[in-house]
């Protein structure tokens, strides 16, 4: 059995707008954020309540900034839950 790889997100620039877009790479639709904290931040939390995966911050240009490795939400207390 093939082990999983983990789910890769980007933070990148909008192109259009100012503010910031997430994706996941081969993916999905991006979402807008208004910052790039905002937008890290959602990455981040999305990659750990999805079994974990790495967090890429490019620039404009497309360069890699910075990268994260966020390991797996283990605390189930801190995943936010619907009433």
């Amino acid at each position: 059995m093939a082990e999983k790889q983990p789910s890769v997100y980007v933070v990148y620039p909008a192109a259009l707008f100012d503010g910031w877009e997430v994706v996941t790479e081969h993916g999905d639709a991006p979402i807008f954020f208004n910052s790039r904290e905002q937008a890290t931040s959602y990455a981040k939390t999305r990659a750990a309540m999805n079994g974990g995966g790495v967090v890429k911050l490019e620039n404009w240009f497309g360069d890699t900034e910075a990268i994260w490795e966020v390991p797996q939400q283990t605390d189930r207390s801190l995943v936010p839950t619907t009433s």
